[in-house]
């Protein structure tokens, strides 16, 4: 085992103690031999003992030093660099500890509770959300946060109600955490150093770094957890090593608080919403399939990223522990600012840049951006880790803006055939795929199939992979039966499953797609052959449905939607939301809180996704007769990072939609500062995939150029940005969550003191980009009253719905004078109390002359005597009558 890899073990378990010590195991047998000045450290020494046995069949190490080395960190022996190296780092990445507020309750506080673009509150009341203790999973009782009101009292946390129960037992988690880490018998040095990082990710994700101690007077706000910390402490750890090892410099904590050792590295793959959807149906290829090249270009980019970060470190002598971050086409690495590392690095991305020009023609490209800094901006004073993370993306924006600089000095050779799908890249042959075009295709169909992912970096001698990206590494996508060929890996993630056995690690990747199986493949094969291609027979099982069939399960009119979606304002949210607004706030924007921060939003993009499609979808499969089993009818064409691209028939769609943002609230801790925004288009399956993508593309930019207005008693406006989906031509804000966004408060103050009148502010919002200026409506508002009507639909005939669209059409008009940009002629009224009277009887006239004629929609009509129960105003239900009767006439189509 090298010894930076050493390094790297001994701060992975520096503070295990404290999980042994929470689960109820007090008593350190080591004190009086050993001076380690706290009692977790003890018991980190001892916990390394008692599994000597276990560690030792693993790594050729002396056991007794790796514990001396991780558990020393208190009081580290004078003479022994490498206790000293774990203690300046543990000193760096523990800077963060909270030093204003605390909680005695001793458990983790979710991260997202703390963004926000106000003064933190620090006295009266508060939202508080606690993760419960138990294994990483993809199961939302686990990952959301559990939600209570509290308030802060002289700084300190308080509940209303006893919440310790439910949260779980520490002992439990121990235990469990101790029978896995048995396993650790079936893997060696490099393998086992990963196995251990994953392990305590899955254990240590909820429990929180530090503990509540009122006789040290050390204040204790439980939002960093261990895994994080001991990561963070282990990726400091190993940099310190390696630039003392180059530099031979005095092992001080001052002298590393003024000295430049640590370099941020961040990756980010460009080109990647253009590369995914350039892809075409073609003539005369066999086997060839839209949706499952599709798929399988969105997997290449997943895999570029986790590979060329996996290159990196290992060529600049790293492990795992050092990156901070891989995700959504992105990577953060940090290693040692030396001389050595930096030469490395320019190397690298020059041949990475001619390899990405040749393989990709220069459609998907890269950008490496890095900046060294010293230990102080790991601290909390004048410096800050934000400091250093807008200077990389500084590098990064100027680096894009030359991508490519060097390689188009050198004139493309014209090989004459463009490749039929891309019709990018230049083939040797007519009518013959791309490399990029034909490798997707095939990745795309055996996705499926695949439960393992496996990188080799050291080209061992192993059939052809999957994927290579020449002079970087390969891919293997494994499927079960296969996996013990690649045993000798140093890294076998299993995907979407944090179990732990042949492989040491997990990923979690949104993949989800509609499979034939062995168990539906009768209803198929009778009911839709019809739209079988020409050169097939009948559907195989393990396929993925094609898009024209799954269309066929929309309800009514047989079309599928296009979903896009990213998170509002995350880079503001990175680079502003945990920043400090006053002197005697809190210092939240740490290193570790950053990477918490991303590895939640790939969390619920990456994993949770998958369970939300499938879970979705149930309910529609459930509905269509003779169907006995399909996992899904959600199609993921990407998802990870904060943003996704999804294809389903249009009625799961709008149904999904609205349970993605709900979900993300509850898993944000209910704030209001993470917003999604995007756009449904809604379309026929034949339409081509840069068309899909450039449509859905613009409806979402309409979603993220609006604002809203509510209009309070005393006449002044409360403004509203974002959060928003879009579809036909209207945006609506989701859903009416309680509360506003930290940083529309601050928006709103500010240009109530910049401008006068209501009329200057929006204005202004226009000049800005903030185009589309709407009433306040909600989307779920929207949706309840198309599923209203579609459940009277035997009372309501299609030619008075037609109707009531002419009449929008006629008396519904784009104006100036009006508010959010729309008139109602009043002739239209009499029109419609015409059009009711003739058409409809009983409930169904009922119901719509209380909808159009009276006062809007209310869900219960015996609330009606409160008006604030009216969830839309009768105007404003005119004013959305297009999207209102276009979604209830498509579910009530027959399909053709």
């Amino acid at each position: 085992m090298k010894e930076i890899e050493e390094i790297a073990l001994a701060g992975l378990l520096h503070d295990i103690g404290k999980f042994y010590q929470r689960a109820e195991n007090n008593n350190c047998k080591h004190n009086d031999n050993i001076n380690f000045k706290y009692t977790h450290a003890c018991l980190s020494y001892q916990w390394i003992i008692e599994h000597k046995g276990l560690l030792e069949n693993s790594f050729n190490i002396d056991i007794e030093k790796l514990a001396n080395i991780s558990a020393k960190h208190h009081n580290p022996d004078k003479n022994n660099p490498l206790e000293k190296i774990i203690q300046i780092a543990d000193w760096f990445s523990s800077a963060e500890r909270e030093k204003i507020i605390e909680d005695e309750l001793n458990y983790l506080h979710t991260v997202f509770e703390r963004v926000s673009f106000e003064e933190e509150i620090t006295e009266g009341s508060k939202h508080f959300a606690y993760y419960r203790l138990n294994p990483l999973s993809l199961d939302e009782k686990i990952i959301f946060p559990e939600s209570k009101e509290g308030y802060f009292e002289e700084k300190q946390a308080k509940h209303f109600e006893e919440i310790k129960k439910e949260l779980g037992s520490y002992k439990k988690l121990y235990e469990k955490f101790e029978n896995e880490f048995e396993k650790l018998q079936n893997f060696k040095d490099t393998q086992a150093l990963n196995f251990i990082y994953y392990l305590l990710q899955k254990y240590l994700w909820c429990v929180p770094a530090s503990t509540f101690d009122r006789d040290k007077k050390s204040r204790h706000y439980p939002d960093i957890s261990l895994f994080d910390h001991s990561k963070v402490l282990s990726a400091i750890g190993t940099s310190l090593y390696d630039y003392w090892k180059e530099y031979k410099i005095e092992l001080s904590y001052k002298k590393f608080e003024k000295t430049d050792f640590l370099l941020l590295i961040e990756g980010d793959i460009t080109g990647i919403q253009r590369f995914i959807y350039n892809i075409g149906k073609t003539q005369g290829i066999e086997n060839f399939s839209v949706s499952k090249a599709l798929r399988g270009k969105s997997f290449l980019v997943l895999l570029i990223s986790e590979l060329l970060a996996r290159y990196i470190l290992k060529e600049l002598n790293y492990p795992i522990v050092n990156a901070l971050y891989i995700g959504g086409g992105k990577f953060q690495l940090l290693v040692a600012n030396t001389e050595k590392n930096i030469n490395n690095l320019k190397n690298i991305e020059d041949r990475i840049n001619r390899t990405f020009f040749r393989e990709f023609n220069g459609e998907l490209g890269i950008v490496l951006a890095y900046k060294g800094f010293s230990g102080e901006y790991l601290k909390e004073h004048n410096k800050s880790f934000a400091n250093v993370i807008e200077d990389v993306q500084i590098i990064l924006d100027e680096k894009k803006k030359g991508k490519f600089s060097k390689e188009i000095l050198n004139e493309l050779e014209d090989k004459g055939h463009i490749c039929p799908s891309c019709k990018t890249v230049s083939v040797e042959k007519d009518n013959k795929l791309c490399y990029i075009c034909e490798n997707s295709n095939y990745i795309g169909g055996k996705l499926p199939k695949v439960k393992y992912l496996v990188f080799d970096l050291d080209n061992k001698n192993i059939p052809k992979p999957d994927f290579e990206l020449k002079g970087f590494g390969k891919v293997y996508l494994v499927e079960e039966d296969n996996i013990d060929k690649f045993r000798n890996f140093d890294e076998i993630l299993l995907l979407n499953d944090t179990n732990l056995e042949i492989n040491n690690g997990f990923k979690f990747i949104g993949n989800t797609v509609p499979l034939i199986t062995k168990n539906n493949k009768r209803f198929f094969n009778e009911n839709l052959s019809e739209y079988l291609k020409e050169d097939e027979k009948e559907f195989k099982e393990n396929t993925v449905i094609d898009f024209t069939v799954l269309s066929r399960l929309a309800e009514g009119d047989k079309k599928l939607a296009v979903f896009r979606a990213d998170v509002d304002n995350l880079g503001l949210i990175f680079s502003d939301g945990l920043k400090k607004k006053k002197e005697t706030d809190t210092h939240r924007y740490t290193i570790s809180r950053i990477a918490t921060l991303s590895r939640m939003l790939d969390l619920f993009f990456s994993g949770y996704i998958n369970k939300l499609a499938e879970k979705v979808s149930q309910d529609f499969i459930n509905k269509i007769e003779g169907l006995n089993e399909l996992n899904s009818l959600i199609y993921i064409v990407y998802s990870g990072g904060d943003d996704l691209f999804v294809i389903a028939p249009y009625d799961v769609i709008l149904k999904f939609a609205l349970k993605l943002r709900e979900d993300f609230y509850k898993f944000t801790a209910k704030n209001l500062d993470f917003g999604i925004s995007g756009g449904i288009f809604i379309t026929h399956p034949a339409l081509p995939i840069p068309m899909l993508a450039k449509f859905s593309e613009d409806l979402e930019s309409n979603s993220k150029k609006s604002f809203y207005y509510l209009k309070s008693k005393n006449n002044s406006f409360k403004l509203y940005f974002k959060d928003s989906v879009s579809i036909f031509d209207k945006t609506y804000r989701w859903i009416d969550l309680k509360g506003k966004k930290s940083l529309e408060n601050v928006v709103e103050g500010n240009l109530k003191e910049k401008f006068k009148n209501d009329k200057d502010r929006f204005e202004f919002l226009n000049n800005i980009g903030f185009s589309n200026r709407n009433k306040l409506n909600y989307f779920d508002v929207i949706l309840k009253i198309v599923d209203k009507i579609v459940s009277i639909k035997d009372d309501v005939s299609k030619a008075f719905l037609y109707k009531l669209l002419r009449l929008y059409n006629g008396y519904v008009r784009d104006c100036k004078q009006s508010e959010d940009g729309k008139c109602i002629d009043v002739v239209i009224y009499p029109k419609l109390y015409y059009q009711i009277a003739r058409n409809l009887k009983g409930d169904a006239r009922e119901f719509f002359e209380d909808l159009l004629i009276k006062y809007g929609f209310v869900e219960n009509k015996k609330t009606l005597i409160d008006k604030e129960k009216t969830l839309i105003n009768k105007e404003d239900v005119i004013k959305n009558l297009n999207v209102i009767i276009s979604l209830v006439l498509m579910k009530l189509r027959g399909g053709n």
